[in-house]
């Protein structure tokens, strides 16, 4: 990043403080928050056999405003830091994040402005990285039954005269017994593309079956899209996953099952399983079929807060039942502040353990 860049950055910086800091003394009651978590996950397929990670999250509330600042620290050192501001300037609303990366180097500095008033709403960003700067402006109306939205953006690297990169209107509108939504785009090189779309298009005597339509328009064609949708609903806890088969844009020549899933709850307990049948959908992009039982205390303290396990199978799989995979996790809390993890994973059809985490976080 040059100098003038980093001038820029600076003198920008500045005003925002001077713009909050009457906000910021005006509190009288400052809050400080945050946690800090360390986690180990042994992994014996790995070189060194685990790694390790802890990060601390520090949030600073006053006048409205939250500080907050996240640092992360990996098995070969600092992986992350950053740093956030944002909350409200009277009607107006800033925010700004400063991340860096590995060893300190700069990443980006993004900057957001929001206002809003009746009907209209306006909002702009100013965003640094290494390699261009951006700023963007963003206004929204809602006028009776029609509504519109301006999106421009001008760049210092990929823009084209005058740093511009392009602009978007989109617009929404009733036409006849449909809700129209429509979108313009202008590129570098002028117009790119005008679309329409409409969702959610009845069909007269099958309740189960809706459409929807795009039409888009671009300098050497036009395309017309239209995507069905199915909604069978429920056979009390039972889900099926049907698909269509669509040989051209307005016929469906067959329907077809793929899938069937089942959820249901217990007090704090959730069974959920789900099976595809047809030999092309997987879990996990490998099984064919998984059952989970989760539990879910909103309880604070104390105890068991969290479970959850989950068995895959394989198809054709080598193990009793073609059982291929488990995977669990735990969360206990000892107290308000300071909670327990654990979590594992078990290679079943390869008869291995893959990876056992184990963890705490302190909260404030």
């Amino acid at each position: 990043m040059n100098g003038s860049r980093w001038e820029a950055v600076v003198v920008l910086l500045m005003m925002v403080v001077a713009l909050v800091s009457g906000s910021l003394l005006s509190q009288d009651e400052p809050a400080l928050s945050g946690d800090w978590s360390l986690s180990v996950t042994i992994n014996p397929s790995t070189v060194l056999g685990f790694d390790a990670s802890t990060s601390l999250n520090l949030t600073y509330s006053i006048g409205g405003w939250d500080l907050s600042s996240s640092s992360s620290i990996g098995k070969t050192g600092w992986t992350k830091q950053s740093f956030k501001a944002g909350g409200p300037l009277g009607e107006i609303t800033l925010s700004s994040s400063l991340d860096l990366k590995t060893e300190g180097s700069f990443g980006s500095w993004k900057n957001s402005i929001s206002w809003g008033f009746g009907d209209m709403s306006f909002s702009g960003s100013f965003d640094v990285t290494s390699n261009y700067v951006a700023f963007s402006l963003s206004t929204d109306a809602d006028m009776d039954s029609l509504s519109l939205g301006f999106d421009v953006e001008l760049r210092s690297q990929g823009g084209c005269g005058l740093l511009f990169n392009g602009f978007d209107l989109s617009f929404d509108f009733p036409f006849c017994c449909a809700e129209v939504s429509g979108s313009l785009s202008v590129d570098c090189d002028g117009f790119d593309e005008l679309e329409f779309s409409v969702s959610d298009i009845a069909i007269p005597n099958l309740v189960w079956m809706t459409v929807d339509a795009d039409l888009a328009f671009e300098m050497d064609e036009k395309e017309l899209d239209l995507s069905p949708s199915f909604d069978f609903g429920t056979f009390g806890c039972i889900d099926l996953y049907v698909a269509a088969q669509t040989p051209s844009i307005l016929q469906i020549s067959s329907f077809e099952v793929y899938g069937i899933g089942m959820q249901c709850e217990i007090e704090e307990w959730t069974f959920e399983a789900l099976s595809y049948i047809d030999g092309t959908h997987k879990l996990n992009g490998e099984y064919w079929e998984m059952y989970a039982l989760s539990f879910d205390n909103d309880a604070d303290c104390c105890g068991l807060t969290s479970a959850e396990v989950k068995v895959y199978f394989l198809a054709g799989g080598l193990q009793l039942f073609d059982v291929a995979l488990f995977e669990g996790a735990f969360d206990l809390a000892l107290s308000d502040h300071l909670t327990f993890d654990i979590g594992m994973t078990f290679d079943i059809e390869g008869g291995a353990f893959d990876e056992l985490t184990l963890g705490f976080v302190v909260s404030w």
